[in-house]
């Protein structure tokens, strides 16, 4: 017998018009109900046209909406690697032991090839859930503020970039950048909770960074820098940078920034950036609410 005996190919095409017809409502039922969504989004329009004001971690919300569907086709993808190939040994008839492992090598190229995209994608992922959740903490906490006069404004979009929130009263304007770390655990089991404030950098229990204390500065910043130039008067922005869950410990005071937890927010009363007469709070709103519109679905 020779080798080339043991790949015989031949086509049942019975086997393959039955997997045809096995898909087949499947494909139809899919049809069916995209045309039914799309005729009742043509027969309904939403009542109003955009919200006034975005909600917390809604660019992180898209984000992770965008991954979803990264991943879910990229879960497709591994899934039908497999079947497809099971079906092409079963309609073609493919036996003998080259064969199989022929199929074998080819599913494992699969998904070898698609398991580094997925992993990535799935770590992405789970960095953006905790910075959105993170974003929707401290919205709860800001919205305690309300009872002080102050009006919030949750992810404010700039050019490439968005801050997270900003808070406008008579005690001044504050713009406020969230960053949501998780907790490491040490050698005995217990959970790191301790964050220590020097001044110019945060030292986490993993060790000391600089850019989140001057991302909330340059924030501060662009948006005194626009406001400015938006109500035509100086305007000056003070800086938060909140740490959900971590215990914050401030080794130097810092008149131009302020590292808060969460639940320390309403300290903000005593913070008192400069006083601003109704008149100029009602002008910021103003422009910080025709920035903040989106459309709605």
């Amino acid at each position: 017998m020779h080798g080339n005996q043991f790949l015989t190919v031949q086509v049942d095409y019975v086997a393959i018009a039955s997997v045809i017809l096995c898909i087949l409502p499947a494909i139809l039922t899919v049809a069916v109900i995209l045309r039914e969504a799309r005729q009742r989004q043509a027969e309904r329009k939403h009542p109003f046209k955009e919200l006034k004001r975005r909600p917390a971690g809604e660019s992180l919300r898209l984000k992770i909406e965008s991954l979803d569907e990264s991943i879910d086709d990229r879960v497709m993808l591994l899934v039908a690697g497999p079947i497809v190939l099971a079906g092409t040994a079963v309609t073609t008839r493919l036996h003998g032991l080259i064969a199989c492992l022929l199929l074998l090598t080819i599913s494992l190229i699969w998904t070898l090839s698609l398991k580094n995209g997925l992993s990535r994608l799935l770590k992405e992922r789970k960095d953006y859930r905790l910075g959105f959740d993170g974003e929707r903490y401290v919205g709860e906490e800001l919205s305690r503020l309300i009872v002080h006069g102050f009006e919030i404004y949750h992810d404010v979009p700039f050019d490439c970039f968005n801050m997270d929130h900003v808070l406008v009263g008579k005690q001044g304007v504050f713009v406020v950048e969230t960053k949501t770390r998780s907790k490491p655990v040490n050698k005995a089991g217990d959970k790191e909770f301790r964050v220590l404030f020097n001044g110019s950098a945060l030292r986490w229990p993993w060790g000391e960074e600089q850019k989140d204390v001057e991302q909330a500065r340059n924030n501060a910043a662009t948006l005194s820098i626009w406001l400015t130039k938006a109500v035509g008067q100086s305007v000056k922005v003070s800086s938060i940078l909140t740490l959900p869950g971590w215990w914050i410990e401030r080794s130097v005071p810092s008149n131009d920034l302020h590292v808060l937890n969460p639940k320390e927010i309403t300290r903000i009363n005593d913070l008192k950036s400069v006083f601003l007469d109704q008149e100029m709070v009602r002008r910021i709103c103003y422009q910080l609410d025709q920035k903040c519109r989106m459309g709605v679905e």
